[in-house]
């Protein structure tokens, strides 16, 4: 036991954290609703909870009107398939605005106000959160006087857990990886 707190010790001084504020914004939601009455057939593995990337077809509409071409809805951003609607794939019509899917942003963004100066001229693009399970990288996408704006991939924790880490508290990331998995 005490050989862990003197590693944990000596990680602290060799990577000393940065301490501060999380603020977070809620994942960007993308909305598909039909322009046109028809039938909507979701393609192959489109599912809620699974995850598409930028381009993946996600919703075929035929219209009903005959001068009508079909429809592809394809999806504008990587993200989680949040909600699909209950007449998808089931040969009951839809109708004009109906709203089809919803597909929720795999990144959520935030400010991380620190707690005092810093110098952050060595800083890469990323910090890092140790929690049990594994490291949490969160991109920093621009570094301001005492603020940092981040992004974090929701791939590596879930956004529930992301805002227990918002309430207020001191949260430390780190700015190496290895304070988070010693060699």
């Amino acid at each position: 036991m005490n050989s862990l707190l003197t590693l944990s010790l000596a990680l602290s001084t060799i990577h000393p954290p940065l301490i501060g504020q999380l603020y977070l914004q809620e994942p960007a939601i993308e909305y598909y609703f039909t322009r046109e009455s028809g039938i909507a057939t979701a393609f192959k593995d489109v599912k809620v909870g699974k995850v598409v990337e930028k381009g993946d077809p996600l919703v075929k509409l035929e219209p009903s009107a005959m001068d009508v071409s079909d429809k592809v809805f394809m999806a504008n951003t990587k993200g989680y398939i949040e909600f699909i609607n209950k007449r998808v794939n089931t040969e009951s019509p839809v109708a004009v605005g109906d709203l089809l899917l919803k597909v929720s942003s795999n990144y959520v963004l935030g400010n991380y106000n620190l707690d005092k100066s810093y110098d952050l001229s060595a800083l890469s693009g990323s910090l890092w959160l140790c929690m049990q399970s594994k490291p949490v990288k969160f991109n920093v996408d621009s570094v301001l006087k005492d603020k940092l704006l981040i992004s974090v991939e929701l791939s590596q924790i879930h956004f529930s857990e992301l805002e227990k880490l918002s309430e207020p508290n001191h949260l430390q990331l780190f700015t190496d990886k290895h304070a988070c998995v010693p060699d």
